[in-house]
């Protein structure tokens, strides 16, 4: 049976697997990120995590001004403003630009944090 955890816990996993030459198992990264206040069980940030910047929030609130966008997700400041749109109250981004974000996830070319930011932007998009 294959154990399926919270998008967190996977990220963490690929982060340390990246960055570090301890092993780690996801059930243990899991176990200590519930133990230290960092995720709840249901693989949900805590509040605590957020504030102490441990853990992105990438929640986007309809309506939100370009600036706060950008606060959300940093790596579109190098890209012209003009080419974003807002459409039913979330900034959105030209089919081309999309097609380049893809390519750099596949060709692995970005920092972690950019293609944290990537994958979240285009996970409801």
């Amino acid at each position: 049976m294959k154990i399926i955890y919270p998008p967190l816990v996977e990220q963490s996993f690929q982060f340390y697997q990246a960055n570090d030459e301890q092993e780690y198992s996801k059930s243990e990264l899991y176990r200590s990120m519930v133990e230290n206040h960092i995720i709840y069980e249901n693989g949900a940030p805590t509040p605590e995590a957020i504030e102490q910047g441990l853990v992105r929030d990438f929640y986007e609130e309809p309506n939100l001004s370009f600036q706060d966008f950008l606060t959300i997700y940093p790596i579109f400041q190098s890209y012209d403003s003009t080419l974003f749109q807002r459409i039913d109250g979330f900034w959105e981004i030209p089919l081309d630009i999309k097609n380049d974000l893809l390519g750099k996830l596949v060709l692995d070319e970005i920092s972690y944090d950019e293609k944290i930011q990537i994958e979240e932007f285009l996970e409801d998009r």
